[in-house]
């Protein structure tokens, strides 16, 4: 799939890149609000792998959390968003099989926390050193939005020092590129 990718260089040190065949999977939902609960259920089609996941969620409009039943990994999964003032946020998230194990003990869960980005479908999935994935939805009609999955890579900054005669001068060497990889286009369609 290597020959596939696009690269452009836009600017000095600023590349941009893909290999993504659009559009990657079709998201179909369906949402019903029904207080104190909203739900949403459809299903994905994955064009490469011609394979469906089916997809169910369920919010809380009272705490604010959604509860999710993923059938796939018969998993089920709880999470919550705790907003900080500025802009970014944590995520709380467990994660729980449905299945009795083997032995027959009950599962036990996991809980995990994800660093998000700020408010709206804008989210940081995972940050590393200097990188971090990003996935956004961009609407193109009332029923029809596309969500774009990427990962973007900043310049690192490198310090030097310069000792003068009276002062001491600081300045910073910019070491790497900024890149932007799109790795995912999805249609998502309300129905």
């Amino acid at each position: 799939m290597e020959e596939d990718r696009y690269v452009a260089e836009v600017g000095t040190n600023v590349v941009v890149s893909s290999s993504v065949k659009i559009p990657n999977n079709l998201k179909v939902r369906k949402k019903l609000d029904l207080w104190p609960i909203k739900l949403s259920a459809g299903l994905d089609y994955n064009f490469e792998k011609e394979e469906v996941t089916w997809v169910a969620s369920c919010k809380d409009q009272i705490l604010g959390g959604r509860v999710t039943l993923d059938l796939n990994h018969k998993t089920v999964n709880y999470s919550k968003d705790f907003d900080l003032s500025g802009g970014p946020s944590f995520r709380l998230q467990v994660q729980c099989p449905y299945n009795r194990l083997p032995s027959g003990q009950l599962p036990k869960p996991t809980v995990g926390i994800n660093f998000t980005s700020g408010r709206g479908n804008r989210r940081v999935t995972s940050v590393g050193a200097n990188s971090f994935d990003v996935r956004t939805k961009v609407p193109i009609s009332r029923m029809l939005r596309a969500e774009v999955c990427g990962n973007v890579k900043l310049p690192m900054l490198r310090p030097q020092y310069t000792v003068g005669s009276s002062s001491i001068e600081s300045v910073f060497d910019v070491e790497g590129r900024f890149e932007i990889h799109v790795a995912e286009v999805n249609a998502l369609l309300y129905v």
